[in-house]
């Protein structure tokens, strides 16, 4: 009797600890996509982190091709919002929500600002001379209203 009870008893350890598998645990989905910038050149070889809308936590990584293309397979089925990460470590862009049901793939695109030149000059450099001509027009109105060309300092 004692040696049927042990069996029974080590039976049943083997089988507490077994992991039970289900179904709904083994149905993932995936998330494609590409990353862009505004001007339409992709960003390739960048980091891809695949962030849960519900709880924050990055859950998958990945890394874009030369074309800017990424897949993130082995995702369960939340929403998520995808980041694009420059070499230096910097968020560089953000997806629209994406919900990822299981068993399928949903999509997302990253659009990136573009840091090529504007007609010659870099994006920070025109923005830099549109403040100061909006600047210089607004001295002017100022002058033109009032007459006075003195400084409100003098």
């Amino acid at each position: 009797m004692r040696r049927v009870i042990a069996v029974v008893l080590a039976l049943l350890l083997v089988f507490a600890g077994t992991p039970r598998t289900s179904a709904a645990a083994q149905a993932t989905g995936s998330i494609t996509g590409a990353a862009t910038t505004t001007a339409g050149q992709p960003l390739g070889g960048h980091v891809v982190r695949v962030r849960s809308v519900r709880t924050g936590e990055t859950v998958a990584t990945a890394t874009t091709s030369a074309a800017g293309s990424f897949v993130v397979s082995n995702l369960v089925p939340v929403s998520y919002v995808v980041e694009i990460v420059d070499g230096a470590g910097r968020l560089v862009g953000a997806s629209a929500i994406a919900t990822v049901v299981a068993g399928g793939t949903a999509s997302a695109t990253v659009t990136a600002p573009s840091k090529q030149l504007v007609g010659g000059i870099a994006s920070a450099a025109l923005i830099t001379i549109l403040v100061a001509a909006g600047a210089a027009a607004t001295a002017g109105i100022v002058v033109a209203a009032t007459g006075d060309e003195a400084s409100p300092s003098d």
